[in-house]
Parts: C-alpha cells; structure tokens; sequence
C-alpha cells in the first residue's frame, strides 16, 4: 500500500504544486525540504488513516453486537437511497 501511495501520480502532483511554495529556490539542494515536508505530510496521512481504521473496526464490532441497530441503520440508509433516486428521477434538467 506504501508503494501504491508513493507511486500515485495524483498525489506527486499535489506535494509538487503544493511544497512549491514553502521551499526556498536559492537554497542549494531544495530536494531535502522537500522530502522532510513530503515526509511529514505522509506520517500525518497516516496517522489519520490509523484512526479511522480503528474507530471503523470498533464500530463494526458495535454493530455486530446490536443486529437491531444494524437493521435499522441499513434500512435507514436504503430509505435514503430511495429517496436520493425519487428525487433524482423527478428532476428536471432545467
């Protein structure tokens, strides 16, 4: 997963228009700002991602627990679905 990120062209594209503008072109080897700011943001993102998967694993292990609320929730959802579609379907292009 660590290679398919750092190989992501949309991502290298971010980090090249982005760090642009918070590294000096007069120093002499701008690359290694760029890396320590490309390394920070990545350990940021992956901090994030930690805790969104486990806070993930942890609801899932809530719903698991409470079939009820699980049914419920799903049937809440597929309800908005429907209604998304209705609204959607009955929509005029102008």
């Amino acid at each position: 997963a660590l290679v398919i990120s750092l190989l992501n062209p949309k991502a290298i594209l971010f980090l090249l228009s982005f760090f642009v503008q918070f590294i000096d072109p007069s120093y002499e080897t701008p690359a290694i700002p760029f890396l320590i700011l490309s390394t920070i943001i990545m350990v940021f993102s992956a901090l994030y991602l930690s805790a969104l998967i486990f806070l993930g694993a942890r609801l899932a292990a809530a719903l698991r627990a409470r079939k009820r609320l699980s049914a419920s929730l799903s049937s809440g959802v597929g309800g908005l679905f429907l209604w998304f579609g209705t609204k959607l379907a009955t929509a005029s292009l102008t």
